[in-house]
């Protein structure tokens, strides 16, 4: 442990660079079929709230400036694995947080996360996505419908297997009245829900699931950014996905 975290590292180490990254959840409670949910203004009381009692962190060790939802963070030394954005707005709550990443099959920090939020929020849709590129693309999505069903993906896009694949997307769309065979654009060109897992841009269709549940937040929103104390055992877990060498 070094200082107030569990690393075994100091904080200016290097991370490896993501190609493209992304790894955040998303809570609507409650959640809408149609129309547009009315972003309130971000609660920052309420987002340090939520990020204290997130299943990643141990405690609160910072909190920074905040920042619109469009300013990526970047991750380049380890220091930047420290920090998680919140965005509370009214019914929406969005979560980012560099500890939901995997890179190896049976990891799924993900589905461990949702399921966790899922006792703690059980109206809630739930819509997490985690996608690491450290030279392959490795994806982490969940989608989990208020009293409805559950879906699960994650694999390497690159590759016809292994992918693990719990639940019906069909099933879900069809939860939200939406009809797979009437999409256009990219939903139809990225979304082959009958095909072989690594074909289906898994991210694409939890962010349909977001918008025809409503969620289309404003541009002039807030979100918190935090600097947190993660817990021994996801720290353990960022240590192997993110350092090299380790």
């Amino acid at each position: 442990m070094t200082g107030t975290s569990y690393w075994t590292c100091p904080p200016e180490t290097d991370v490896r660079r993501t190609y493209f990254g992304e790894y955040a959840i998303t809570l609507l409670d409650p959640s809408l079929t149609g129309g547009t949910i009315t972003s309130a203004p971000h609660d920052p009381a309420r987002a340090r709230e939520f990020v204290e009692g997130f299943p990643t962190v141990e405690a609160v060790v910072e909190e920074l400036p905040p920042l619109p939802p469009s300013e990526l963070l970047a991750t380049e030394c380890r220091s930047d694995l420290d920090l998680v954005t919140v965005g509370c707005w009214g019914s929406a709550i969005c979560v980012s947080d560099p500890a939901l990443t995997a890179y190896d099959a049976g990891m799924t920090p993900v589905l461990d996360v949702a399921t966790s939020l899922r006792e703690r929020y059980p109206r809630a849709l739930i819509v997490g996505s985690a996608h690491a590129d450290f030279g392959e693309s490795h994806t982490e999505d969940v989608i989990w419908l208020p009293d409805g069903p559950r879906l699960f993906a994650s694999g390497f896009p690159c590759y016809e297997d292994p992918w693990d694949i719990e639940g019906d997307p069909r099933a879900v769309l069809d939860a939200l009245g939406v009809d797979p065979d009437g999409l256009e654009g990219d939903y139809r060109e990225f979304l082959h829900l009958d095909e072989a897992p690594h074909l289906t841009n898994w991210g694409m269709l939890g962010a349909l699931v977001l918008e025809r549940a409503g969620h289309r937040p404003g541009a002039d929103l807030e979100m918190s950014v935090f600097r947190v104390r993660h817990t021994e055992e996801y720290t353990a877990v960022m240590e192997e996905m993110w350092l090299p060498g380790l």
